[in-house]
């Protein structure tokens, strides 16, 4: 018998250099970070995964929790990457509270956790997304297509001119191979319990790993108060290292890819 084609969980690997993990936003794949891999694999190894339900990983059943999720990424996590090697996390959005979640878990192995437009907060009811349901397309492509660029310049980029085709292109696959509700962990509460823990729950303590919050600078709105959200993890870490990123919304990695890069090997190689 043959074995199983498909992975748990898919990593994309690329450069050469200590490790570093990236974990995409929810609706992603390892793409979310297509502008990044590149710059960054000039100084590491970069092991790009696909969360399980996304992407080329296995899916995982519809009941899972969102801390079953985070218990399957962990051990999912340490066979991709045993051993004791220190890691370098990056996470974005949903990703973002994996990476804090896996940072906590591993403790000491984790040298540097980078967090863009962070995931993970307490469910509460801010301001509506004007977003639009996929199954209005009802099997037409070209809608479905209109429909992700709606939603993108909702959701993530900040300027209709940074939707090219390329970017429905990802957009769209992504979606189709997204078999998880990433509200599950986005909305589950633990980033800030998380990166408290990592500061041993006083704000006088030094971190255990160095922690980096970068934040579009356009990625504010009713529905997302960017004040209130940097305000509740700048009290969780004590001492913030935070960086608005110029021009871009909540997916800065791709609406400034050289800004990010800069910010993120900057910090990575300290």
């Amino acid at each position: 018998m043959s074995p199983d084609p498909t992975p748990r969980l898919a990593v994309h690997r690329s450069g050469h250099g200590p490790d570093l993990v990236l974990f995409h936003g929810g609706m992603g794949s390892w793409k979310h970070w297509v502008r990044n891999v590149e710059a960054l694999g000039a100084r590491f190894t970069v092991h790009a995964l696909d969360h399980p339900s996304y992407g080329d990983s296995a899916t995982v059943p519809r009941e899972t929790t969102g801390a079953q999720y985070l218990d399957l990424v962990h051990a999912l996590l340490l066979e991709a990457l045993p051993g004791r090697a220190p890691l370098r996390f990056a996470g974005f959005s949903f990703g973002a509270a994996i990476a804090a979640n896996m940072a906590r878990r591993l403790g000491p192995r984790v040298s540097h956790l980078a967090i863009i437009s962070p995931g993970g907060f307490p469910t509460r009811k801010f301001g509506e997304r004007p977003i639009k349901s996929y199954k209005e397309a009802a099997g037409d492509e070209r809608l479905f297509r209109e429909i992700c660029r709606h939603n993108l310049l909702v959701n993530m980029l900040s300027e209709p001119a940074s939707v090219t085709e390329d970017t429905l292109d990802i957009q769209v696959a992504c979606v189709r191979r997204a078999r998880f509700n990433s509200r599950k962990v986005s909305g589950g509460g633990t980033l800030l319990v998380d990166l408290a823990h990592l500061r041993g729950g006083e704000v006088t303590t030094p971190l255990t790993c160095q922690v980096r919050l970068l934040w579009g600078e356009r990625d504010d709105s009713p529905f997302r108060p960017a004040n209130l959200l940097i305000g509740e993890i700048r009290e969780a870490v004590g001492a913030l290292d935070v960086h608005r990123i110029p021009g871009a919304g909540h997916w800065s990695a791709y609406e400034n890819a050289p800004e990010v890069n800069r910010l993120m090997l900057e910090f990575f190689s300290s």
